[in-house]
């Protein structure tokens, strides 16, 4: 008994049921697209803000150096107002120039990142025209020999008050793309988890879904197993009946055409003769016309026709010469029968075997079986039947020179070599046929000794 709570087990045998029903594959793949999904659009995330940050360093770089520029461009005026150096003086508009450069390259990269910082960027415009058209009044009063008037106005307060105001709105501006930039740097951070998040689950997707697919796999592997098993049970089954039916009908087959035998042989055997022996007491009376004697010279001759064909019926049906004679003698007397028929010789090489009542009778049909296909197909000018012992084992082979065929070729519905395996299979024994156009054909039958079937019984 299970030792798990109620709610456990409820929860364990739903999960059995998803896992076994027809919707477990589709919600793994659900949840896998939807963990893809999540992966791109934070892998999306990521790139856009990450963009966005390298922006904002590179405003920030570019806002310092529009500043140090500014610094430089007042540094150059104030040198060319102290010591009258035209050098310094083109210093200064050299760096006028570049600020004025890396101020609107300073300017696009915060309105890209930062839109809603136009309004600073407006007031730094205005206080650099203005700070700029101030120094140029310095230079130009200097260039136009005014020394004194540049030196006081270079040094006013409100010379000082324009560079102060300029500091404080680059501070500003510096500072709310660092609070942006943070912010991207906390986004990013977020990003970075949701996409951790999306990785681990893609990975607990596959493992669950290997896991359930693996459990599903071993499950099918076990039914098939079973019904493999019950299948071959069955099998086993089907064929055990089938064999013992197949015993019983080639038995009872055997049992019939015995009775048959013994019918023809006693009651019409019988009475043939008793018209035989009558009929030569007719032929005994006195004054019979000669027309009656030819007559009766007629009948009797019929009648020798009639029992020598009976005769030939009973042997076909049970050999006598089998029960009293034995195997060997019998397929000789069946070789030598079978060559007046086919009328090609028959050569026998045959061994005394030690073999049961119904295993003789299995061989004995075999060589009849194979003789009569010879005489419907073979068309061959030689036979050769052969029997010895091999081992524990006694091997029957027909050999025929005739035109031969091929075995893969044989229709259904021929017979007489499904009753040849047939009847050696019940004996433990096997049949092998060895034939191509052309080439003859030998039929090989092979059963166990006496002794063998004795020693594998026990």
């Amino acid at each position: 008994m299970s030792t798990l709570p109620p709610n456990t087990r409820r929860l364990q045998h739903s999960l059995e049921a998803v896992a076994r029903g027809r919707y477990l594959m589709p919600i793994v793949l659900a949840l896998g697209i939807v963990a893809a999904v999540v992966n791109e659009s934070s892998y999306t995330h990521s790139h856009r803000t990450l963009s966005n940050g390298i922006a904002l360093t590179d405003a920030r770089v570019q806002a310092a150096k529009t500043l140090q520029l500014l610094t430089d461009a007042g540094l150059f005026a104030r040198s060319f107002i102290l010591a009258d150096i035209p050098e310094e003086a083109q210093a200064y508009r050299d760096a006028v120039s570049k600020m004025q450069a890396v101020k609107q390259h300073t300017f696009d990269l915060v309105a890209e990142v930062d839109p809603g910082g136009s309004g600073s960027l407006d007031e730094i415009e205005r206080l650099v025209t203005a700070h700029i058209a101030a120094t140029d009044n310095w230079v130009d009063l200097m260039a136009s020999g005014e020394r004194e008037a540049a030196l006081t106005a270079a040094v006013s307060s409100q010379s000082r008050d324009q560079r102060d105001q300029l500091r404080d709105e680059f501070d500003k501006l510096l500072l709310s793309a660092a609070q942006v930039q943070q912010t991207a740097r906390f986004s990013l951070y977020q990003a970075a988890s949701m996409n951790r998040l999306a990785v681990h689950i893609l990975a607990f997707v596959a493992i669950l879904g290997m896991a359930l697919f693996r459990r599903q796999l071993r499950r099918g592997d076990e039914e098939l197993a079973k019904e493999r098993l019950l299948l071959a049970d069955r099998v086993r089954e089907r064929t055990a009946e089938l064999t013992e039916m197949t015993s019983h009908l080639v038995h009872a087959r055997e049992d019939e055409r015995a009775r048959i035998a013994r019918e023809l042989h006693d009651e019409l055997g019988g009475l043939l003769t008793v018209i035989k022996l009558d009929l030569a007491r007719l032929r005994r009376l006195p004054d019979l016309p000669p027309k009656a004697l030819e007559r009766m010279v007629s009948i009797d001759a019929r009648l020798s026709e009639g029992i020598a064909f009976k005769r030939r019926i009973v042997e076909h049906l049970r050999p006598s010469s089998l029960d009293q004679l034995g195997l060997v003698p019998a397929l000789e007397i069946l070789c030598s029968d079978m060559a007046e028929v086919l009328g090609v010789p028959v050569q026998v090489d045959l061994q005394e075997v030690s073999v049961s009542k119904s295993a003789e009778l299995t061989l004995y049909r075999t060589a009849q079986e194979a003789l009569t296909n010879i005489g419907k197909y073979a068309h061959c000018r030689r036979v050769r039947v052969s029997m010895h012992e091999r081992g524990a084992k006694v091997r029957l082979t027909v050999h025929d020179d005739g035109q031969g065929f091929d075995p893969a070729q044989v229709q259904h519905g021929h017979h007489g070599l499904l009753g040849m395996r047939v009847r050696l299979e019940l004996h433990h024994g096997r049949l092998k046929l060895e034939s191509a156009p052309g080439r003859g054909t030998t039929v090989t039958a092979e059963l166990p000794l006496a002794q063998a079937v004795k020693q594998a019984a026990t």
